[in-house]
Formats: structure tokens, C-alpha cells, sequence
């Protein structure tokens, strides 16, 4: 393994168990086993770790959505199959995730730049996807943005006790992702009045 990708992942792995605060560059340097100036080398900080780790997971879960939309056949199979694997792999980049969501994250200027950059692109997407149901005759909704925008704040609502490996529970049963995204969309594209 190259050594800066030996360092970063030594890095991920104590930023998720002690958090990014408490672990220091000599605990870095001390994880992966290499000279605490070896480590300075390639980091200035763990700002520039964290930067680093951020935006690799965040062009990760990028290019797991549009795959997975890419080989969803129709509309409706694309929004399914964004909701399952955005939920399913910020479970699995609970760096990425915890970074984005988290209050003390902020005052890091890198973060919010990546929250708003990655905001943009999940709205633009979900846009693509409801105007491609519009063109088809599937949707029938005037302003695909503003549908696209109510849709991520819908999904941000779910997001963090399933990302968080939390279960959604509801009259002592676990509800899980699939269920949750299939009830979700259910509303989303067909209400919940009787036709």
C-alpha cells in the first residue's frame, strides 16, 4: 500500500474510534508506524488528513450514486435505487457522514465547502431524475427542483439512525432501509389519497 494512503487510513480509523479532536498527529505517526516527521511530510495537520479523507469519501459516494442510478432501468427505479445506496453507504462512511453532519465540524472552511458541494450535486441529480419522469409522462410535477430539494430534506430526515447504524423503530419492530425507502417513495409518487 502507498504510504499516504497507509497514513490516511490509519488516520480513518482513529478519527472513528477516539473522534477527530482527540487524536493528535503523533497518535497518526504512531498508528502507522512511521516517524512523526516522515507524517509532516505528507500532512502539514490533521486538518489536511481530514481534508484528504473527506473529499476521497465524498467522490467515492458520488460515483456509487450515479452507478447505481446508471443501471436502474426508468425513473422510479433510479429514486429507488439513489435512496437505498445513499443510505447504504453513508452507513459505511460514518467519517464522511459524521463530518458532514456534525455542529464542530464547521469552523472548518473544506467542510462546508464540501456540504454545499455535495448538496448541489444531490439535488441536481435527483432533478435529472424527476425531469427524465416528467419526459416520460411518469411525473407530473411543475418545478422538478423544488421536488428534488423536498425529497433530500425528506431523505436527510431518515438519515441519521439509519447512517448511523441506529434501526428505525416503530411499535416494537425494526424497520429496515428497503422498507423505509419503498414507504418513502410510495408517497413521494403516489400520496397518500385514495384514487
Amino acid at each position: 500500500m502507498e504510504r499516504r494512503e497507509h497514513i490516511l487510513k490509519a488516520a480513518q480509523e482513529l478519527f472513528a474510534r477516539f473522534g477527530f479532536r482527540k487524536t493528535t498527529m503523533e497518535d497518526v505517526a504512531k498508528a502507522a508506524r512511521i516517524a512523526k516527521a516522515t507524517l509532516y511530510y505528507y500532512f502539514k495537520s490533521k486538518e489536511n488528513i481530514l481534508q484528504e479523507l473527506i473529499y476521497k469519501k465524498g467522490e467515492e459516494l458520488r460515483r456509487r450514486l450515479l452507478s447505481a442510478i446508471r443501471d436502474a432501468e426508468g425513473p422510479v427505479e433510479k429514486l429507488r435505487a439513489y435512496g437505498v445506496t445513499r443510505f447504504k453507504y453513508f452507513r459505511k462512511l460514518a467519517l464522511y457522514y459524521s463530518t458532514l453532519t456534525q455542529e464542530y465540524y464547521q469552523y472548518l472552511p473544506f467542510i462546508e465547502k464540501e456540504r454545499r458541494d455535495f448538496n448541489a450535486f444531490e439535488i441536481e441529480t435527483l432533478e435529472g431524475i424527476l425531469r427524465e419522469g416528467i419526459d416520460q409522462g411518469l411525473f407530473s410535477i411543475s418545478d422538478p427542483r423544488l421536488y428534488a430539494f423536498l425529497l433530500l430534506q425528506a431523505m436527510k430526515g431518515l438519515e441519521l439512525p439509519i447512517a448511523t447504524g441506529k434501526a428505525l423503530k416503530y411499535d416494537g419492530r425494526t424497520l429496515e432501509v428497503e422498507e423505509v425507502l419503498e414507504l418513502l417513495l410510495g408517497v413521494v409518487l403516489h400520496g397518500i389519497t385514495r384514487r
